[in-house]
């Protein structure tokens, strides 16, 4: 492929990408949405935190591995017991950060 055409590739990807998005932003933002999809999409960022969250636990080599002796499930049920007590993120992120530099020096 010449590089004048990655070049138009790239551009009428992005064209269509913007357009996509733009035009998603421009339908919906003069619109209120109806409460049931309002509510629905109050758990889009933390279901998408927990998929991406998950599969770095869990998935080594494109397999599932539920290890007992890997640090980073042990270090996540910390985490996740601070941020349910406290609430605080900065509170988590450094039991989280903690806990993981811990459990990789003992296992």
């Amino acid at each position: 492929m010449s590089l004048e055409a990655m070049l138009a590739l790239l551009a009428a990807i992005g064209i269509v990408t913007f357009l996509y998005r733009y035009a998603m932003i421009g339908l919906f933002a003069k619109r209120s949405l109806p409460a049931w999809l309002h509510a629905l999409c109050r758990h889009i960022a933390p279901a998408s935190f927990a998929a991406l969250t998950a599969s770095e636990l869990f998935v080594h080599g494109g397999e599932v591995v539920l290890a007992l002796a890997a640090p980073k499930p042990w270090a996540a049920l910390v985490a996740a017991l601070v941020a349910w007590r406290t609430g605080n993120v900065l509170a988590t992120i450094g039991a989280g950060m903690a806990a993981l530099y811990l459990f990789k020096n003992l296992f």
